[in-house]
């Protein structure tokens, strides 16, 4: 129904972006080379050869935009426009960077003004196959009307949600029992159920989306009966789903569908693409950090002696306890009853306990078990650093929820534990939008956000904005 649809549009814009791109590239070539001695040089190598590099480059591009989501925007507008200017930033910078790993005889000039002419012409294409896709679809033999069965809430979602697609449906308007006169964004109560065959006999080919997940079963099997009783197709949307965003998943195993909450994006080969980018990236991280780690490691046994390290018990992923590791920045043998209680005040949301005079939500801001030179690490997150022994060992990520304390998550409602389906991070979507100053249930809220919607672009966002928070000092 929609899935395939879907599908099927997303190849086309697909299609639609390779055709502009090589446009693009086509037209970057000849303003830069009129006499065509580059395209010579390069048809020198071989056709094939050119052909397979080509296709490589298209191919890199649009990897680029499906991990920048540009396939899930079929709609155009402002929000496009802006997609896809930074995914062909991202994009060129890769392509300039491939030229130069391979050493590819390709100028840079060429590059560059291919990513100049590529954002207007994918722009232009991608609107030239969304008024073709509008144009087939308000063909008579294809555009199928519709009825919603049902006036109430998820009705209206539904109902907003096929206007904002690119679909084959006509929206006639709403069957109730219960609201008659009625309309929604301009659709009107055209009539009661036992009315559906009537509707079918005046408009052929009609299809019924029946949204009443709150009816009782035996009013349901009623209107599926109805419907097939007048050659109705008709879809449902299922009992579970009672109000609109409810986070639920579909998925079909052989005949049977199935239907739960959503769940973590971070599974299966998702998960081996974040561990290898963890390896990578955190190998190198401790290469290029290794001086400033020493002279911190010194510092601390200069000023605050023995020990170095601070070595806490914290929670990862299902649950399970590891050892991090932080820059000591506490006075040796300080207890954490002080923390205790104020992670209960936090959790529990005593906002006038937790939060006086704009202090910190959840580190202390004004605990004398911290050292001076401890305040310095804290405020640049200096003392973060030993954790990338963490993420190589596999305890951590270098994006991922806050790890929590044992102690934290004994406080924890059911709700609060789906924090802890991903391996816990050194920042995340809680360090950029917030850090010390969110509630509780907003940090919750963002982890959960992060782990339903992750991306490697996601990922390489976060780390691109964790930068600038730590060098503005917030760290307490």
């Amino acid at each position: 129904m929609f899935a395939g649809e879907f599908r099927k549009q997303k190849m086309l814009f697909a299609a639609a972006d390779a055709a502009a791109l090589c446009a693009a590239f086509a037209a970057a070539l000849s303003l830069h080379d009129p006499a065509g001695a580059m395209a010579s040089r390069l048809m020198r190598t071989g056709l094939p050869t050119v052909a397979a590099g080509m296709t490589a480059i298209a191919g890199l591009w649009i990897l680029v935009f499906r991990a920048c989501h540009l396939y899930e925007m079929r709609n155009g507008g402002l929000n496009e426009i802006v997609t896809i200017v930074k995914a062909c930033i991202v994009a060129s910078l890769l392509t300039l960077g491939v030229d130069f790993l391979l050493h590819i005889e390709v100028s840079r000039i060429t590059t560059i003004a291919a990513f100049a002419l590529s954002i207007p012409a994918v722009a232009a294409m991608r609107a030239m196959a969304r008024e073709c896709i509008r144009h087939f679809y308000s063909n008579p033999k294809v555009a199928t009307p519709l009825i919603v069965v049902g006036f109430n809430p998820v009705a209206h979602y539904l109902c907003d949600q096929i206007s904002d697609q690119l679909t084959q449906y006509e929206l006639l308007g709403f069957v109730d029992d219960e609201a008659a006169g009625r309309q929604f964004a301009g659709l009107p109560v055209l009539g009661r159920l036992d009315e559906i065959g009537d509707l079918a006999a005046r408009y052929p080919g009609l299809e019924a989306a029946i949204a009443m997940p709150d009816a009782p079963v035996e009013m349901q099997e009623r209107i599926v009966r109805q419907c097939e009783e007048s050659r109705v197709r008709w879809w449902m949307v299922p009992w579970v789903l009672r109000t609109p965003g409810a986070g639920l998943q579909v998925e079909i195993l052989g005949m049977v569908p199935l239907i739960g909450p959503r769940g973590s994006n971070l599974d299966g080969l998702n998960f081996a693409i974040k561990r290898a980018f963890d390896l990578a990236v955190s190998c190198f991280l401790l290469v290029v950090l290794a001086p400033v780690m020493g002279l911190t490691a010194l510092a601390i046994r200069i000023f605050d002696g023995s020990p170095i390290l601070f070595k806490q018990v914290r929670v990862g992923i299902h649950g399970r306890h590891f050892r991090m590791l932080k820059f000591r920045t506490m006075r040796a043998a300080s207890g954490d009853s002080p923390h205790r209680d104020y992670v209960r005040q936090w959790i529990r949301k005593d906002a006038a306990a937790s939060s006086r005079n704009g202090a910190a939500l959840y580190k202390l801001a004004a605990d004398d078990r911290i050292t001076p030179l401890g305040r310095i690490l804290r405020r640049f997150s200096l003392d973060e650093l030993p954790q990338i022994f963490n993420v190589i060992r596999g305890d951590m990520s270098l994006i991922g929820p806050r790890p929590a304390l044992p102690y934290e998550t004994e406080l924890y409602e059911s709700r609060h534990h789906r924090r802890l389906e991903v391996v816990p991070g050194i920042t995340g979507l809680w360090q950029i939008s917030g850090r010390n100053h969110l509630s509780f249930e907003e940090m919750v809220r963002l982890d959960v956000q992060y782990m339903e919607n992750w991306s490697f672009m996601s990922d390489l966002r976060i780390l691109a904005r964790t930068l600038p928070v730590l060098l503005k000092g917030d760290g307490v």
